[in-house]
């Protein structure tokens, strides 16, 4: 029985789901021109230079992600979980990971999209139709595209997926060719094809 008095801890709250060793291989793999066999001993190498560097006493820092480091823990007094007698914990070492600047704005920061809708920029329905172009690009660059080529969107295609004129989405488009932040080939009376100009297609 727990004592009385005695919260219970709360379990760790990740908000998401758990990328385990063979998913980041298998991430690696497809996001690069590797064979499979390669990525997993590129992640292998890594993990295991970086464990290496932290046997030695040494920092592994990775610019624009964060520092792995060991910190030494001294010997404390603590109590047993289970009888709450008192006992002594050794001292230890333990590794820790400090996130880089660039890296927490990443994990906090709104999308591009986000804040062109709260300063103004853009409009609801603008935004709709960019998120369309943006989503559809950032499927290409997972399927293994390279981000600095251009995916082309058919204007047609985002209207029926949308639910949207083709008329009130080619005019959606065209807005968004002059705001500078979707581009098409060739200018003509009706614009067919969009795609996301080179200084966005970065946030992919």
């Amino acid at each position: 029985m727990r004592e009385k008095g005695r919260k219970k801890k709360a379990p760790c709250q990740t908000g998401g789901k758990t990328m385990n060793k063979k998913e980041l291989i298998q991430a690696v793999f497809h996001k690069s021109s590797i064979t499979k066999d390669q990525a997993a001993k590129a992640v292998n190498e890594i993990t295991g230079s970086i464990t290496q560097a932290l046997i030695k006493g040494e920092e592994v820092k990775i610019n624009d992600f964060g520092t792995f480091r060991i910190t030494d823990k001294k010997e404390r007094k603590g109590r047993n979980p289970q009888t709450g007698e008192e006992i002594t914990i050794s001292a230890s070492k333990t590794p820790q990971f400090k996130a880089a600047k660039v890296l927490k704005d990443i994990l906090n920061e709104k999308s591009f999209i986000e804040k062109f809708v709260e300063t103004g920029k853009l409009n609801e329905e603008e935004a709709r139709v960019l998120t369309y172009v943006f989503e559809e690009s950032r499927k290409a660059k997972e399927s293994g595209g390279n981000a600095k080529d251009a995916t082309i969107v058919e204007v047609k295609k985002a209207a029926e997926e949308l639910d949207m004129d083709f008329k009130e989405t080619e005019m959606i488009a065209s807005r968004l060719i002059g705001k500078k932040i979707l581009n098409t080939k060739v200018f003509t009376s009706q614009i067919e094809e969009v795609f996301l100009r080179g200084n966005y297609r970065k946030y992919l």
